[in-house]
């Protein structure tokens, strides 16, 4: 394993690369195949790398006894079976996926899908997608991920929402072999985190624990969240969006809008160019110009005549920044001043006696 992950021949994903970041379409389609288009439209023109669905096969994710209700989605869909609810809200029909795929290569941007057992796996198999993603809801379903390994001709990245240390241990222990890379985001299953829910430190402690790419699954609100992961390391994104926050069903709320995210990419890519030039970066020309205005000096704090002897109860320092700098007061406290000095001139060295 290494800590990048190699895309279309080249390495995209991980240390020293840019930040790669997956538009999480997920179901915000709402089964529209003409709002999945636009969801594709809309991420390819904020700039993300990568759309991703999800392609769900419900019973490989939930027993036929459990109701909408056991998770709070009864709002949304009625008293039905999760089952139903899966197959008749929630799935990307697999048939889109070709005009789907296909798009978002004639836009420039990869193609990721998540999937969640072997029906998932031998259809992704032929599809050709660009990366593969498993859910936090698979991160301990270790026979499936076993079975994945080598499987498939794609990066496999996992999230681990819910997951206890040993969890991660374990699946990364697992998926290790698998030679197209793996890389895992550090997640909150909560729909949206508050900040104290964050545990943001995570990403740093899991950047040096594997030599694999780390990244942050985002279910927060703003689009300030993820600078913060940005900073701490991570160079792998994944967000969800919507083309309206309104929309009917659960993830539309907390996902990103068209004009967020424009926000959300370039706040990404601006901050990341600054943090990885490794160097020292002097103030801007802009920032510069400002000096003289906003930094202090050391300006007379009272009336003074010719050949007073200067002491700190003379002097004060405030703004603007055109005379001799605060640094140099001691160097200043003692000498006389050559003419009368009126209350608030900035001293320069040649009103001083020398």
């Amino acid at each position: 394993m290494g800590a990048t992950i190699n895309l279309h021949g080249k390495p995209r994903i991980g240390d020293g690369c840019k930040p790669y970041l997956i538009a999480e379409i997920g179901t915000n389609h709402n089964q529209d195949i003409r709002i999945a288009r636009d969801l594709v439209k809309a991420v390819a023109d904020a700039g993300f790398d990568c759309a991703k669905f999800q392609s769900y096969e419900a019973d490989e994710i939930v027993s036929g006894n459990i109701r909408a209700r056991d998770y709070g989605l009864e709002q949304y869909y009625g008293d039905i079976s999760a089952e139903e609810m899966f197959s008749k809200y929630l799935k990307t029909p697999k048939e889109w996926f070709p005009e789907l795929r296909d798009l978002c290569r004639q836009l420039g941007i990869d193609c990721a899908t998540t999937i969640h057992g072997p029906h998932g796996l031998a259809w992704a198999r032929d599809m050709d997608f660009d990366l593969i993603k498993i859910a936090s809801m698979d991160h301990n379903n270790l026979p499936f991920l076993r079975s994945l390994v080598n499987a498939i001709d794609a990066p496999v990245l996992v999230s681990f929402g819910m997951a206890a240390l040993a969890d991660i241990d374990a699946t990364v222990e697992t998926l290790r072999p698998h030679r197209p890379g793996i890389g895992i985001f550090h997640c909150v299953s909560i729909y949206p985190p508050r900040a104290e829910e964050l545990r943001l430190a995570n990403i740093p402690f899991l950047r040096q624990r594997f030599p694999i790419p780390v990244g942050f699954s985002d279910h927060a609100d703003d689009v300030i969240t993820s600078l913060a992961a940005l900073s701490l390391g991570t160079r792998l994104f994944e967000k969800h969006v919507t083309m309206d926050k309104k929309s009917h069903g659960p993830d539309h709320p907390f996902a990103l809008e068209p004009d967020q995210m424009k926000a959300y990419v370039n706040g990404l890519r601006i901050l990341a160019d600054g943090l990885d030039s490794g160097e020292f970066e002097a103030p801007t020309a802009k920032e510069s110009a400002i000096r003289t205005s906003y930094l202090k000096s050391i300006v007379a704090a009272r009336d003074l005549p010719a050949g007073h002897k200067l002491d700190a109860a003379d002097l004060t320092l405030v703004r603007p920044g055109t005379g001799i700098p605060p640094k140099d007061i001691d160097t200043v406290i003692g000498r006389s001043v050559r003419r009368p000095i009126t209350k608030g001139t900035v001293l320069a060295w040649d009103d001083l006696d020398s």
